[in-house]
């Protein structure tokens, strides 16, 4: 009985259980997410707030996040603090409270992007650059990526001046802008205190409105018909937008253009000009207005001259044109013209001013007026005469200037051309002289006419320039002339120096004649001259000299003698008085300047190297030589300016150091000597070779070797001749230092070697042999030749190389070195053969099977007839439908395709290769794979079978039944030993049923078994029938005890009792609840579904409901299916 009240309570548990699911299941709205900021895409380091929240009570819910299937933090709200890539993703919530789960929410992407946005910032209108006064410009801050939930930030100027009442709206508008308003302005956006980078800066530019100026660009507001009128509209400060308005007695003209071109003016262009500037809607202040006034005829100027009563004018003197216009003087440029020229005489003014003119400048002459290109009529014609001033000359129509007293003298002031209008004026002494006629006349001379004469021709202001004068002098008595020398202070001359003897008179030395005479001759020397120049004298020109002078028969008195004393030149010589010109340091150099025939009067003068050594005496002494005292030394004697001729050189050299010789050797570029050849040593004193005695040596002997020459030639030179040679210089007990050693070396000659470089000395043709002659000890002096079949060849490398060797090729080889006039003895010899075909390889399979199957093994062989040496084999397959394939490059001959599968379907072959030298391919071999037959495991038990019988029988069955096979089973992939039958009989055991069978088909032909089977497990088969069976076992009980429980209590109920009414067999929920011996609400549920897991059963200890062995089964069975997952197999 109490086991049946116990099964009843059970029974009321899952009852009540299935109907609390069912009446609270969808009691819990669906939540919804919101966000804040409300936007799906932020930035990192930006703050997010996500809220889960549903409709109605809130009290007591429990939230639970999730993002993809990432679980998390359980509570209302979640929060990103600082976004990075990380939370980019799709978030969902769900609630719950008590046992009830509401469904998932939408879900809500976010996608967090990397760095902060950067605002653009526009303005509009977008094309204007600059703005002017009254003007309103609007700025935009946009954000290209997310434009959701910002604030708008307004700085202008430096980042830290936040405009005041700009708003946090998109735009920022500035009205009625004034040059204040000008500046950079930049904006930022900001959200949930998340701030964006600056945008980059915008700078506004903001003018006054511009001033007009109307300014005249040609010159003239008056002008005369088809005259040119420019004037423009200058606005200020200039800019490319403003367009000018033009009025012209307040009437607008049609033009934009800011440059008014009037190009051909008529009266009708007369009147009072202004301009405006516009732009947009803007205009700016009336320019200031000009005055503009069109003549009704052409302009014809009039040419006058000044002086006007002057018809001819003279050189020098000066004339002006005037051209003049009646109606209008202004900005007139003047064209002057002479004669025919068509082009204008250069000057722009209204007159022309000709200064100090010349005949050239007379002729006819016109004006003409010009202004901007307009030109005026041709003046009136005016003739101007001009002639050159007349010359004066004075001329002495007596002959003499200075004169004695009582002589006549006459003088004529002639004007040339002569015209009667010139008058003559005379000066004396620059002393206008009273008289006017054109010839002076001095009948009889005395001391006060003495002085100097002109005269001038005057007309008007002009007067000619003076004329040339002339000098009159009237002396008191007879002359003496006087006698002098120069140089007067020497009293003695020599051979090759001057000496001029002055006769001078000194009243007057103008027309004489000079008579000179030399000791007692009568006759004077033919000289008329004032002075006599004896030029480079000799000894015979000395003696006594005196003159007279004389002029038209007059003679003056003889001068006084003079004695003139002349001499031969010296002669100097330099003497060496000590031995050596070439001395060593510390040494005594003398030398003497001897000067023949000797004179006191003489001073020595010493030259080195031609630079003057300050010293006068004759004997120059060197005590302690020294490097500077090295030169040339000479000498001369001098006197006056007189100089000998410089003595014989002499040259001194003092050296810097010990003497120390040079030893070379000749041959000189010759590094190594062989035997036999011949070496020459020198010894050499570069300083001084004068005199010297040579000391040889070789190696650390101290006794020299018996030769006194400066070279030692070794003949026929053998090793043992090698070693260190120096030597050594003497004279006159002095020794040098030695020199630095020379080393000589002297070898054996080598001996040649021809070493193959490549390997082979049987090749095919196009391959390459390469040989080198090898020369030991090696040296690159050597040169090397070859040899074929003792025939030269011509190269001089000591690397044969053959790039593409023939038949041609084929032979011996050998090689010898040459070295000046050796040569080596000729090397081994080395014989290359080269065939008369190419090679190709021969390609063979082993085994040679037709088709292969999967898995099986085959190999290439790959060979080359006649020579098989050192080939390196390159293996390739083409596939159907593909590429050729490189396989790869080995030394064997063979491939080997280890397992074959599909992918090594294809056609092979090889080549093979040596060096750079590659074969031709080989013929090549066709495979092809095909599969092995497959094999399935099914069950061969029955279901109804499964639980009731110990064992399972499986079978193994091959696809290909047209063969007999034979059978092969593995149990946990181990051969299972004397199982060869297609059937294999399982027992039913656990361990058995776990365990994993497969199979495979095994024959004596091709092929020789078939692909092994998956792998089958029983236990999942019994498993799933143990649990339904054990489900429909539970049912039926329960079934059944419910309805013998109702027939048991309807018998067994009292009589008495019958009027009462039946009491409920099933409890209600709130009674449930209360009972203590059942348990709490949430214990009522003996089977929970929570999250879609697969229901499961709680145990208690006083309220089984279902056997402990089906739920221990269950579970195990659940186990192995998490570890292993239930596989599937056929027959099911």
């Amino acid at each position: 009985m109490a086991r049946l009240k116990v099964l009843l309570i059970t029974v009321i548990k899952v009852l009540f259980c299935l109907m609390q699911e069912s009446k609270t299941e969808g009691n819990i709205p669906k939540p919804q997410i919101t966000q804040t900021p409300a936007v799906n895409v932020i930035y990192t380091t930006e703050n997010m707030t996500l809220e889960c929240s549903v409709q109605g009570d809130s009290s007591d819910l429990e939230y639970i996040w999730q993002k993809g299937i990432e679980h998390l933090a359980d509570s209302p709200t979640y929060s990103i603090p600082s976004a990075d890539q990380s939370h980019s993703g799709d978030y969902r919530c769900k609630v719950k409270k008590g046992n009830d789960t509401s469904d998932l929410s939408d879900p809500l992407s976010l996608s967090v992007v990397d760095g902060r946005p950067k605002p653009q910032l526009t303005k509009e209108p977008a094309s204007v650059s600059v703005f002017y006064t009254k003007e309103s410009v609007t700025l935009k801050c946009s954000i290209t990526e997310d434009s959701e939930g910002w604030t708008y930030l307004w700085y202008k100027g430096q980042e830290t001046n936040l405009i005041a009442n700009s708003g946090a709206q998109s735009q920022h508008t500035l009205s009625s802008v004034a040059p204040a308003d000008g500046g950079s302005y930049w904006c930022q956006v900001e959200r949930a205190g998340f701030k964006s980078d600056h945008s980059d800066s915008l700078p506004l530019v903001i003018k006054d409105l511009p001033e007009t100026k109307l300014v005249m660009q040609t010159k003239l507001t008056k002008v005369f018909p088809s005259e040119v009128v420019e004037m423009k509209c200058d606005i200020q400060p200039p800019s490319p937008d403003w367009i000018c308005k033009y009025y012209k007695d307040d009437k607008e003209l049609q033009t934009s253009d800011c440059m008014l071109n009037l190009q051909s003016a008529n009266t009708g262009d007369s009147g009072v000009y202004k301009c405006i500037g516009t732009l947009r809607s803007l205009q700016t202040q009336p320019s200031n207005t000009i005055g503009v006034h069109v003549y009704g005829r052409k302009a014809k100027p009039q040419l006058t001259q000044e002086p006007a009563s002057v018809s001819v004018f003279y050189t020098k003197e000066s004339v002006t044109l005037k051209c003049s216009i009646t109606e209008d003087s202004e900005g007139w440029t003047y064209l002057w013209h002479k004669g025919q020229e068509k082009n204008p005489i250069t000057n722009n003014k209204s007159h022309l001013t000709l200064s100090s003119v010349t005949p050239a400048v007379g002729g006819s002459y016109w004006c003409q007026v010009e202004r901007a290109g307009f030109k005026s009529d041709h003046s009136d014609s005016l003739s101007l005469v001009i002639k050159e001033l007349p010359q004066t000359t004075l001329g002495m129509q007596t002959k003499w200037t200075k004169v004695f007293p009582s002589e006549v003298v006459k003088m004529k002031c002639d004007i040339q051309p002569p015209s009667p209008d010139w008058i003559c004026k005379y000066y004396k002494d620059d002393k206008e002289l009273q008289t006017s006629d054109c010839m002076l006349n001095l009948q009889s001379a005395n001391t006060e006419d003495s002085g100097v004469y002109k005269c001038i021709g005057t007309l008007r202001s002009l007067q000619t320039q003076p004329s040339n004068t002339i000098g009159v002098h009237v002396y008191g008595g007879r002359p003496k002339p006087q006698l002098t020398k120069e140089p007067a202070f020497v009293s003695v001359f020599y051979t090759k120096e001057s000496v001029t003897l002055k006769c001078s008179i000194t009243e007057d030395s103008e027309g004489w004649t000079y008579l000179w005479y030399k000791g007692q001759e009568k006759n004077p020397i033919i000289n008329n001259k004032s002075h006599l120049t004896l030029i480079s004298v000799t000894p015979a020109d000395g003696g006594s000299y005196w003159c007279q002078v004389e002029r038209a028969g007059f003679k003056s008195d003889h001068s006084d003698s003079f004695s003139l004393v002349i001499k031969e030149m010296p002669q100097t010589t330099l003497v060496m008085q000590t031995k050596w010109t070439k001395v060593f340091p510390s040494e005594v150099v003398k030398m003497k300047c001897d000067i023949q025939p000797p004179s006191p009067d003489w001073i020595c003068k010493y030259y080195r190297d031609d630079q003057d050594l300050q010293t006068s005496d004759c004997m120059l002494n060197l005590q302690s030589a020294k490097t500077e005292d090295s030169g040339v030394y000479k000498c001369i004697g001098t006197l006056r300016s007189l100089q000998t001729q410089p003595s014989n050189p002499i040259g001194v050299h003092v050296y810097g150091r010990k003497a120390k010789p040079q030893l070379t050797q000749e041959p000189a570029s010759v590094s190594v000597f062989y035997t036999k050849e011949s070496v020459t040593l020198k010894c050499s004193i570069t300083e001084d070779s004068e005199g010297w005695t040579y000391l040889w040596y070789k190696g650390q002997e101290k006794n020299p070797i018996i030769n006194n020459k400066s070279h030692l030639t070794l003949s026929s030179v053998a090793p043992t001749d090698g070693g260190s040679y120096w030597c050594q210089v003497e004279r006159v007990g002095l020794k040098s230092d030695h020199s630095d050693s020379l080393s000589l070396v002297i070898k054996e000659l080598p001996q040649t070697t021809l070493v193959m470089q490549t390997k082979w000395t049987k090749v095919f043709p196009s391959e390459v042999v390469k040989m080198k002659c090898d020369i030991q000890p090696p040296s690159p002096d050597w040169i090397c030749k070859y040899y074929r079949d003792d025939q030269e060849l011509q190269t001089s490398d000591c690397m044969l190389n053959l790039q593409s060797a023939s038949t041609g090729d084929s032979g011996v080889y050998k090689c010898i070195g040459t070295l000046r006039s050796l040569q080596t003895q000729p090397s081994n010899p080395i014989g290359v053969h080269v065939y008369d075909h190419k090679a190709v390889p021969t390609l063979s399979q082993h085994p040679n099977y037709t088709p292969v199957y999967v898995a099986e093994q085959v190999t290439f062989m790959c060979e080359v007839k006649n020579d098989s040496a050192d080939w390196e084999y390159q293996w390739f397959q083409k596939k159907p439908q593909e590429q050729i394939r490189d396989v790869g490059l080995t030394r064997n001959t063979t491939y080997t395709i280890q397992s074959a599968s599909e992918k090594d379907n294809g056609e092979f072959w090889c080549k093979t290769k040596r060096g750079t030298f590659v074969s031709e391919g080989s013929t090549t071999i066709q495979i092809k794979i095909l599969a092995r037959p497959t094999t399935v495991v099914n069950l061969e038990t029955g279901w109804a079978d499964i639980l009731s019988v110990d064992s399972l029988t499986l079978l193994c069955e091959v696809d290909n039944t047209s063969i007999t096979w034979n059978y092969t089973w593995y149990k946990d992939d181990a051969e299972m030993a004397n199982e060869t039958q297609n059937a294999l009989h399982i027992k039913a055991t656990k361990e058995n049923y776990r365990s994993e069978y497969s199979c495979r088909g095994i024959q004596s032909n091709r092929p020789t078994y078939s692909m092994r089977s998956e792998a089958f497990i029983a236990n999942n088969i019994v498993l799933k029938r143990q649990i339904l069976l054990a489900i429909s076992g539970c049912l039926v009980v329960g079934i059944v005890l419910i309805v013998l429980g109702c027939i048991y209590f309807k018998f067994t109920r009292k009589p008495e009792e019958e009027s009462k009414p039946e009491p409920d067999l099933f409890f209600t929920f709130a009674e449930l609840k209360k009972r203590v011996d059942i348990g709490s609400e949430t214990e009522l549920c003996l089977v929970e579904k929570v999250d879609n897991k697969p229901l499961t059963a709680e145990k208690t200890e006083d309220h089984p409901a279902l056997s402990d062995e089906l739920l221990k089964e269950a579970k195990e069975s659940r186990n192995k299916e998490e570890t292993d997952g239930l596989k599937s197999f056929k027959g099911l």
